[in-house]
């Protein structure tokens, strides 16, 4: 039971409409969007609901370490290293988040790790990151 086994489940949901994200207590699952799913899809959220809960969970989080700073680096922009603060005080949206890029599952490993690659392919690392920002960080 594995990430890889239920992304076409959540892939279906997001194609129409649907959002999955944990229950604020995170043991349940909720939906949101527009309109109700099929009842196919209903089903099988329900018979896939541990494996659901376990993706949209995540890995357990070790203690957050910041990456060492490259010696001539440019910093991260002020707004992405808040983003990155965030990340690591795991105050981040749970579940699954949809980016222009693609379904992210763990929102904080990805912020995670595109900042630990800065600023090696800085113009990349910008888009996903500004991209997390716009998904991760409510006004």
């Amino acid at each position: 039971m594995s990430a890889p086994s239920v992304r076409p489940l959540l892939a279906s949901l997001e194609a129409v409409g649907v959002h999955l994200s944990l229950t604020p207590t995170g043991d349940g699952l909720a939906l949101s969007g527009q309109g109700r799913p099929p009842a196919e899809l209903l089903d099988e959220v329900r018979r896939r609901k541990p494996e659901l809960l376990e993706v949209l969970k995540g890995p357990a989080k070790k203690e957050a370490r910041r990456p060492a700073p490259l010696p001539d680096a440019d910093p991260l922009p002020a707004h992405l290293a808040a983003l990155l603060d965030l990340a690591h005080a795991g105050q981040l949206p749970r579940g699954a988040v949809k980016l222009s890029s693609g379904l992210v599952t763990d929102l904080e490993g990805y912020v995670t790790s595109w900042a630990a690659c800065w600023p090696r392919d800085r113009a990349h690392i910008l888009r996903r990151l500004e991209e997390a920002h716009a998904a991760g960080v409510r006004s």
